[in-house]
């Protein structure tokens, strides 16, 4: 009798696959995973990258233990070698403290190990996703574009019942962004219309908010588990007015909850905080101490910036445009008496350090020995000086440069899209300088932010937040709308401009006149505009988009025909804009393009379009005159 072989083996990977794509049951954590995987780089980049964590994580978690239990510092001054002053048999001799913070961390090591070994099955399901039906091999995940990647989801549609043409779900590339921001766009609106009270409750900082990757966490915890089910549906109860104060108890008692639970643990967020970032940062900082004063956008700046159903990674990318700019805005502004000590101070440090650097030219057998104060060797003053010297000549701005913050400013704001009807007209101000850096700190600040927030998070949680809780519920039942298809989402990420248009922001009619139902300075606006530049083959379905976008596009043209109008002369009388050259008519007409030339030409000249448009759409919320 012949043995057959059994069903799944006969079954090939491919066809394995298409029955998995077919049978899917949960869209949005399906993309949610296939935009995880675009973002990782492949297969093989995220293990390494989850396994390199891993390894990080025990190696702090080892050195740590060593530095602090295993090390008799009292005794090092007797001995010159590390083994004598080793603790034997260090972890018996922990105190209880130390051994209970040691326990929760390695327990936190092992649950991140078995998660890894868990996903390792999910993520070789979508390599071969990508392999069989996308056609993008894993050597390829480094440079393939995500509008590919979606692109070729919608050629396989048709291999899905569920998604197919004639299935009620629909697949774009806006219906994608909508199922994999769904929780997203709900706190950008509420950042938005700054519905969340994060100030913090004590004397003299009332005024001042906090926003850090701690209280992001506890927010999420908080807030979005709370409403979405394990689906990542919004749970139907928020839906019913006649809830409301049911609703607005619990999630205050959330707030409160999170709040005693991380007073709690403070000592232990404290010290993994302290040890990542001293890890991290220590060596970014030994290798070039200038950096010490770099800026970065703070958490809080991140989620003001961001855009409805704008993805992670076009977001990342818009915000690091930006970056040149805004150092160039930040030094544009006087600061005489900071650059006169800088002055002074990196010629007294550098002094220094240039004897000492002659100092071990002639004796480098005394770099170590000799001690110019007592402890106090060659080698340990010139760290000290030459990281003086380095912090103090980066605070010294280039003596060419030309004093625009306006200028400068609005080239950053073409890239953050952030641009409160505050600042207008006063981008030169020292005012808006300071709001600015608060969006714009150091690293250092922020760092230290992250440290203090274990103090300030607690009283932010059990005291603020819950101040907030009646907007919010009333903000999820207000601003949650039902697409066929697509099920609940936040209104303004379906860029319904009929019910959120703002006539300020080229909206040419609209049934709503209580800004309370209109986002704030144009996010819907800017944020329709967004999608469709970094999705150029987009095309919107509803009328109210298609005009909305018609509008602009007209206006973008006759500005650009009344600009074409005017032809400045120079001083010899001759225009300034270039005359086009025979020679290189010429050249065009004889030159053969190629389709893939002429589809990449074209390509181009559509987002080139779009990103005009952009710009233009700035100059129109810099003066409404729409």
């Amino acid at each position: 009798m012949i043995e057959r072989e059994p069903l799944q083996k006969r079954i090939s990977t491919y066809d394995r696959t298409l029955w998995r794509w077919a049978n899917v049951e949960n869209m949005d954590m399906f993309f949610e995973r296939v935009y995880d995987y675009f973002q990782g780089k492949g297969i093989y980049c995220m293990l390494l990258a989850r396994l390199l964590n891993l390894l990080t994580l025990g190696f702090i978690i080892m050195f740590s233990t060593f530095l602090i239990g295993c090390i008799r510092y009292t005794e090092i001054h007797d001995h010159k070698s590390l083994a004598d002053v080793i603790e034997p048999q260090c972890l018996s001799k922990l105190s209880a403290t130390k051994f209970l913070f040691l326990t929760i961390f390695v327990l936190w090591w092992i649950w991140q190990a078995i998660r890894f070994i868990t996903d390792i099955p999910a993520l070789r399901e979508m390599s071969n996703f990508y392999s069989h039906l996308l056609h993008i091999p894993d050597v390829n995940m480094q440079t393939v574009s995500w509008q590919t990647v979606v692109e070729r989801i919608i050629d396989i549609r048709e291999t899905n019942p569920n998604i197919s043409a004639q299935a009620p779900i629909n697949i774009t590339e806006h219906a994608i962004a909508s199922r994999i921001m769904r929780k997203e766009n709900y706190l950008i609106a509420l950042f938005n219309k700054d519905l969340l009270n994060i100030t913090i409750p004590l004397p003299y900082l009332q005024s001042r908010h906090i926003f850090t990757k701690d209280l992001e966490w506890n927010l999420s915890f908080c807030l979005l588990d709370f409403i979405f089910d394990r689906k990542g549906q919004i749970r139907k109860r928020f839906l019913k007015e006649r809830n409301r104060p049911i609703l607005i108890a619990e999630l205050k008692r959330r707030f409160i909850f999170m709040g005693l639970l991380n007073c709690a643990l403070s000592p232990f967020i404290f010290a993994y905080l302290l040890l990542f970032f001293f890890f991290k940062y220590f060596e970014e900082y030994h290798k070039n101490p200038g950096e010490i004063g770099n800026r970065a956008y703070s958490t809080f700046a991140k989620w003001k910036f961001r855009e409805f159903n704008e993805l992670p990674h076009f977001f990342r990318n818009r915000t690091n445009l930006s970056y040149e700019f805004a150092n160039i805005y930040i030094n544009q502004f006087p600061k005489e008496k900071t650059i006169l000590m800088a002055r002074f101070v990196s010629f007294i440090v550098g002094s220094f350090a240039g004897v000492l650097a002659l100092f071990t030219l002639f004796e480098s057998d005394q770099l170590l020995s000799f001690e110019i104060t007592p402890n106090g060797t060659v080698l340990f003053y010139l760290g000290i000086t030459g990281t003086i010297f380095a912090v103090t000549r980066g605070m010294i701005p280039d003596e060419s440069q030309v004093f625009e913050p306006e200028k400068v400013l609005r080239q950053v704001v073409e890239h953050t899209h952030y641009l409160p009807a505050e600042w207008k007209h006063r981008l030169h101000t020292d005012q808006v300088r300071g709001e600015f850096c608060l969006l714009y700190d150091y690293k250092v600040g922020m760092f230290i932010q992250e440290l203090l927030s274990t103090l300030f998070v607690p009283l932010v949680l059990c005291v603020s937040l819950p101040k907030s809780a009646d907007q919010i519920i009333d903000f999820f039942r207000e601003f949650t709308v039902h697409v066929n298809g697509l099920g609940y989402v936040c209104s303004f990420s379906q860029f319904d401009f009929e019910r959120h248009g703002n006539v300020k922001y080229g909206v040419m009619s609209t049934h709503q006149d209580d800004d309370y139902f209109t986002s704030k300075d144009g996010k819907m606006e800017k944020s329709f505009i967004n999608f469709k530049t970094q999705h150029p083959n987009w095309e919107p379905m509803d009328i109210t988009q298609s005009l909305y976008l018609n509008n602009l596009l007209k206006k973008t043209q006759l500005n650009t025909l009344e600009e074409e109008e005017v032809t400045q002369l120079n001083e010899f009388g001759l225009p300034d804009r270039p005359i086009p050259s025979n020679l290189g008519d010429s050249y065009e007409q004889n030159h053969h393009w190629t389709p893939e030339e002429q589809e990449e030409d074209e390509e181009m000249n559509r987002r080139e379009g779009m990103v005009g448009l952009l710009n233009q759409f700035y100059d129109l919320n810099n003066n409404p005159t729409v």
